[in-house]
C-alpha cells in the first residue's frame, strides 16, 4: 500500500471501550479552557458590550437621536453579559477545542487526509478573522447609518438671532432664559445646574445625591461597597449626581432601542459575516473532493453570481449600501476560492507539494508521488491558471524523497 493511502500509525488498533474512554478524555480536556475563560470575561464582558454598542451610538448621534439603549427587565443587562461571555469564550477557545477534536480524530486519518486539514485549518482561520473584521469596520457602522437614519426626520433649522442691542430709552432689555450648550459637562458643576449636551442629544442637571429609604440590609450593603470603592470607612462629602433627558428630533420618530435584541442583531451580523467569509474553504473542499471544478464555476459564474445577491439580500439590512457592502466581498470571495482551487490542486496537497519551491527540491519529509495522483493530474481540466507538470518532473521531484 502506498504511503500516502495509509494511516501513519498502524500498529494497532483500539476497541469500543477504548474510543469511549478517549472521546471522555478529550471532552474534558477541551472544557477545561473555555469554561474558566467564561467565568473571567463575565468581569470584562461591559468592556465588550461597549464596544458593541458604541456604533449603534455613532449612528444615534449623527441622526439627532440620544445616545440611550434600554434594558426592560431587571436581568436583562446580566443575561446579555453572559451571552457575551460564554460566545467569547467560545471564540477565544475555539484552537484549542479544534487541536481536541483533531487529536481525536487523527489517528484513523490517512495521511494525505492530514494535510488537507492541516492546509484547511489556518485557511479558516484567517478567512474568520477577515469576517470579524469586516463585520467591526464596515458591516455594522453602515448598516446602523442607514437603519437608523431611516425612520429619522430632519431636524428643523432655524438661523442664530441677532445680538440683543440696547433700546433707545435707556431701559435694560430682557433676556431670554436659555439653557447653556456645552460641548463637554462642566468639571465642576453646582445643584442644579442645568446645560445641554449636543454631542449626546440630551438636557443634562446636576442634583444632589439622594438618601433613599431602604431597609438595613440595604444601607449595610451600600456601605460596604462605598467603602471597599473608596478604602475608607469614613463617611463622604455629600456629592452631586448628574441627571440626563432625551431630546429627540420634534416630529421624527424616537428610535429607542432594547438591549438584547440590539446585541443579538449584531452578533447574527457577526455570525453571517464570518460563515460567508468560509466560502474560499468550502469551494476548496468541494473541489478536492471531486463535486466541482474550476472550468465548472466560470461556467456557471452567473448563476453563482445570482445566488449570492439572495444570500446578501437575506442576510443584509434591506438598503442598497448594506447589500452592496455585503454583495462585493462574496463576489471576491467566490472569485478567491475559484483561485485557490486552481494553484492548491488535490494532489499537490496529498503528495505534500504545495510550500515547496521548485527548483530547490522537495523537503525530506515529503513521500514519492503515486501512479493515482499522476493519474488524476493528467485528468484535471487545463486552463489559463495552471500547467500540469509532465511525468519526468513529477519523477524527479518525487524521487528526492523515496
Amino acid at each position: 500500500m502506498p504511503i500516502r493511502d495509509q494511516p501513519e500509525e498502524a500498529g494497532g488498533s483500539m476497541s469500543f471501550g477504548d474510543h469511549l474512554e478517549e472521546l471522555r478524555s478529550r471532552v474534558f480536556r477541551a472544557l477545561a479552557l473555555p469554561v474558566p475563560l467564561a467565568l473571567g470575561l463575565f468581569f470584562v464582558a461591559p468592556y465588550m458590550r461597549a464596544i458593541l454598542i458604541e456604533p449603534l451610538f455613532i449612528a444615534l448621534r449623527a441622526n439627532g437621536q440620544p445616545c440611550q439603549i434600554q434594558a426592560l427587565s431587571p436581568g436583562e443587562t446580566i443575561t446579555t453579559d453572559l451571552k457575551l461571555s460564554f460566545i467569547g469564550a467560545l471564540a477565544i477557545s475555539a484552537p484549542w477545542l479544534l487541536y481536541q477534536f483533531w487529536k481525536f480524530i487523527e489517528p484513523g486519518l490517512y495521511v494525505a487526509e492530514r494535510r488537507y486539514a492541516r492546509f484547511l485549518t489556518p485557511l479558516s482561520a484567517l478567512l474568520a478573522f477577515g469576517g470579524i473584521l469586516l463585520f467591526h469596520w464596515i458591516l455594522l457602522p453602515f448598516a446602523l447609518m442607514f437603519l437608523v437614519g431611516f425612520g429619522t426626520q430632519p431636524a428643523r433649522k432655524f438661523d442664530l438671532p441677532a445680538p440683543l442691542t440696547a433700546p433707545t430709552d435707556g431701559s435694560t432689555p430682557a433676556a431670554p432664559f436659555v439653557f447653556p450648550v456645552l460641548d463637554e459637562d462642566p468639571p465642576s458643576p453646582q445643584p442644579g445646574q442645568v446645560w445641554v449636551s449636543p454631542k449626546n442629544q440630551v438636557l443634562r442637571i446636576a442634583v444632589p445625591v439622594p438618601k433613599f429609604a431602604s431597609n438595613a440590609i440595604v444601607e449595610f450593603a451600600g456601605t460596604v461597597t462605598e467603602a471597599v470603592s473608596s478604602g475608607s470607612l469614613e463617611p463622604k462629602a455629600p456629592q452631586l449626581s448628574i441627571l440626563e433627558l432625551p431630546l429627540t428630533v420634534m416630529g421624527g420618530i424616537s428610535q429607542t432601542y432594547r438591549l438584547s435584541e440590539y446585541i443579538d442583531f449584531a452578533l447574527f451580523l457577526l455570525a453571517a459575516s464570518v460563515l460567508a467569509f468560509q466560502m474560499p474553504a468550502l469551494i476548496l473542499l468541494l473541489g478536492w473532493i471531486g463535486f466541482i471544478s474550476p472550468v465548472l464555476l466560470r461556467k456557471y459564474r452567473r448563476w453563482a453570481y445570482f445566488g449570492l445577491v439572495i444570500v446578501a439580500a437575506l442576510v443584509a439590512p434591506p438598503d442598497i449600501t448594506s447589500l452592496f457592502l455585503m454583495l462585493a466581498p462574496l463576489l471576491l470571495l467566490y472569485e478567491l476560492g475559484i483561485l485557490l482551487l486552481v494553484l492548491v490542486p488535490a494532489h499537490k496537497v496529498s503528495d505534500g507539494r504545495v510550500f515547496s519551491v521548485r527548483g530547490f527540491g522537495p523537503s525530506v519529509a515529503q513521500p514519492a508521488q503515486t501512479e493515482q495522483s499522476r493519474a488524476r493530474s493528467s485528468q484535471e481540466p487545463q486552463d489559463d491558471w495552471h500547467t500540469p507538470r509532465s511525468n519526468d518532473d513529477d519523477r524527479g521531484a518525487g524521487g528526492g524523497s523515496s
